[in-house]
């Protein structure tokens, strides 16, 4: 899905869904041009060429406006099909490859990772809103490797999971070619052959 998705109705008159794409165009450059802690409303409005109150009736602050902005990119379910801990692993690893694939996200993650260096609380609240679901999703996967014997009981989950997407994002924030799906699924099995119990 790109930034033309639909953006959330709420009761009363149907928005106009041009609108709403100029909107969230408008909030991506502005985001990567500015960062998040510099967009502004009004320069958003003036980007997308409608008034700042066409902005707040959608968004009421520029947070909730970066979360769409940020979800307007999502590809693919955070809810693992049915298989092995490592087919969906792979499911995971791939929605994330994906999404962090496509250059504006990519640049997007760029500008909150230099954000974070200036506001760091403000970083740290922006990544849990935005990758908070993914997170517990691998976490879970993860786990349940452990409890069937694949891979150790006295390893971090939290570290694992970092060792599983830390290439994905290397990639994306050092202006990498993306990872391939095969890549993706040597890092996997990899990992899980050097987590496995000895």
């Amino acid at each position: 899905m790109t930034a033309a998705a639909k953006v959330s109705r709420g009761p009363g008159r149907p928005r106009n869904e041009a609108t709403d794409a100029a909107i969230l165009d408008a909030a991506i450059e502005e985001l990567i041009d500015r960062g998040f802690i510099a967009a502004t409303m009004e320069s958003i409005a003036a980007r997308a060429g409608v008034a700042k109150t066409t902005v707040y009736r959608r968004f009421p602050n520029t947070t909730d406006l970066a979360m769409a902005v940020m979800r307007s990119f999502e590809q693919g379910s955070l809810e693992p099909p049915d298989g092995s801990v490592r087919d969906q692993l792979v499911h995971l690893g791939d929605v994330m490859r994906r999404l962090w694939g496509n250059p504006r996200y990519a640049a997007l993650m760029r500008r909150v990772a230099a954000d974070g260096t200036v506001q760091p609380e403000v970083y740290k609240a922006c990544r849990d809103r935005l990758i908070g679901p993914f997170v517990r999703s691998m976490n879970t996967v993860i786990r349940r490797g452990v409890d069937e014997g694949l891979i150790r009981p006295d390893v971090d989950v939290e570290w694992v999971r970092q060792l599983l997407v830390g290439p994905v994002m290397a990639a994306a924030l050092t202006h990498k070619e993306r990872i391939t799906r095969a890549q993706l699924e040597l890092t996997i099995d990899t990992i899980l052959a050097g987590l496995a119990p000895r």
